[in-house]
């Protein structure tokens, strides 16, 4: 009787031991299966991640791009043509995310109609007659068109479209005109011909962050003018003072312009007022001097646009 009671004792602790430990696999086995997703997850947070972020911030910022080339194209148009027409550029404002771990970048874009630090003058002697020489300066300032993408997986990049030129900056000695004015200069023998289109922007200062698309809009003024000196004239010379920020982009595309043309050094002149150099540091304007000698012709386009920005329908 005893020896059968104490059988049955043991043949329970015997089962809550299988029990327990049947228990304690499954719980190690959990434990486990969650150390391999959180080892798999926190690899794909530290190197896949950044990685599609980055290809999406690097095709948030062609975007941009591509959509300033579109706006300069279409002020292009309306100088050339001379229709006082108002033609939309979409900009769209963010980047693409990853769902539930990653935010879309969002930049910002802002328009001055008189920027601090961006101007032009020429000068030209003997323009239109031999005693009528030509100055002009555009307003003291120019207007200027600025998108800001701070990228935080991609390089942090800078568009700004300032007199007809867009510019892409990243840092004080990495910037670039990607889609530079028209500035065609020309060699016929030993004389030079240029063509220049000089654009001024006005309205309202805006200051624009949005997550869908805003619409850029330009509608060219009825104020454009085409100056062309008589042939009987020789053009002494030539004389372009263009103050910015972004002094190295404007500088190289002054010297690129210049090789491309061949024309010697001696003809055209490229100096920054500056002795540092090119790079404009704490938000320093700096002023490239460039002057032409022995110009045959010249010809300019002078316009004027209003510009304006809304959000728009994605």
């Amino acid at each position: 009787m005893g020896v059968s009671v104490r059988s049955r004792a043991q043949r329970a602790r015997l089962r809550r031991l299988r029990r327990s430990r049947r228990g304690l696999v499954a719980v190690v086995g959990t434990l486990l299966s969650l150390l391999v997703f959180l080892s798999l997850f926190g690899t794909f947070l530290t190197f896949y991640l950044p990685l599609w972020m980055s290809d999406n911030e690097s095709n948030f910022t062609a975007d941009i791009a591509t959509s300033m080339a579109e706006l300069q194209s279409n002020m292009q148009l309306q100088a050339v043509t001379g229709v006082a027409s108002i033609l939309s550029t979409p900009f769209t404002m963010s980047s693409e995310s990853v769902p539930l771990l990653s935010v879309p970048t969002t930049g910002t874009l802002a328009f001055l109609p008189r920027t601090p630090g961006a101007s032009v003058s020429l000068s030209i002697p003997n323009f239109l007659t031999a005693n009528t020489p030509y100055h002009q300066t555009f307003g003291g300032t120019l207007g200027t068109l600025t998108l800001t993408l701070p990228n935080r997986y991609y390089t942090p990049t800078t568009f700004e479209m300032e007199d007809g030129a867009v510019i892409q900056y990243e840092s004080d000695t990495n910037q670039l005109i990607v889609y530079p004015p028209a500035f065609a200069l020309q060699k016929m023998g030993t004389s030079l011909s240029l063509t220049l289109a000089l654009t001024q922007m006005y309205g309202n200062a805006t200051r624009l962050t949005s997550p869908g698309t805003i619409q850029a809009y330009s509608e060219l003024l009825g104020d454009t003018q085409t100056l062309k000196n008589n042939n009987t004239v020789s053009v002494a010379s030539f004389f372009l003072n263009v103050t910015t920020h972004y002094p190295c982009a404007w500088t190289n595309f002054f010297l690129n312009s210049r090789s491309l043309a061949n024309v010697t050094a001696s003809q055209m002149s490229v100096t920054s007022v500056d002795s540092s150099g090119c790079v404009a540091t704490a938000g320093q304007a700096k002023t490239v001097d460039v002057e032409i000698s022995n110009l045959s012709t010249v010809t300019l386009l002078l316009a004027n646009f209003q510009v304006s920005a809304g959000i728009g329908v994605v």
